[in-house]
C-alpha cells in the first residue's frame, strides 16, 4: 500500500484534519475543525514512517509548537491511534477514525 500523494481524514471527534503525505518524510496536515468549531490551520512536517505490516504504519513527528506526535494508522481497520507529548511534558492518547478523501 503506497499512502504517499494521497490524501486522509483523520477525525478523533473533538478535531479533524486532513493528512496530505507530500513523500514518505514530508506530511502537510490542515486542522479543518477543532473543539466543534471551523479551523483552518496548515503545517507541513518532517516525518518518520514505518510500515509494521501491511496496511498498518507508525508516523512520527515534531510540530513547530513543540508538539511531538505519534500516530499508529490502521488502513485496514479505518482506526488511527494517536499519542500527543506538548512541550509541558503533557501526553494526550486519542482514538479515531482514518480514510481516504479525494483530492
Amino acid at each position: 500500500m503506497h499512502i504517499t500523494g494521497n490524501k486522509y481524514l483523520a477525525d478523533f471527534g473533538m478535531a479533524k484534519a486532513i493528512l496530505h503525505f507530500q513523500s514518505e518524510s514530508s506530511l502537510t496536515f490542515t486542522i479543518i475543525e477543532k473543539d466543534g468549531s471551523e479551523a483552518n490551520i496548515t503545517e507541513t512536517v518532517a516525518i518518520k514512517m514505518i510500515e509494521i505490516r501491511p496496511q498498518l504504519f507508525m508516523v512520527t513527528w515534531k510540530e513547530a509548537n513543540g508538539n511531538s506526535i505519534t500516530q499508529v494508522q490502521d488502513y485496514e481497520k479505518g482506526m488511527l491511534y494517536a499519542n500527543w507529548t506538548m512541550p509541558c511534558g503533557e501526553c494526550i492518547n486519542r482514538t479515531g477514525s482514518i480514510k481516504r478523501v479525494d483530492a
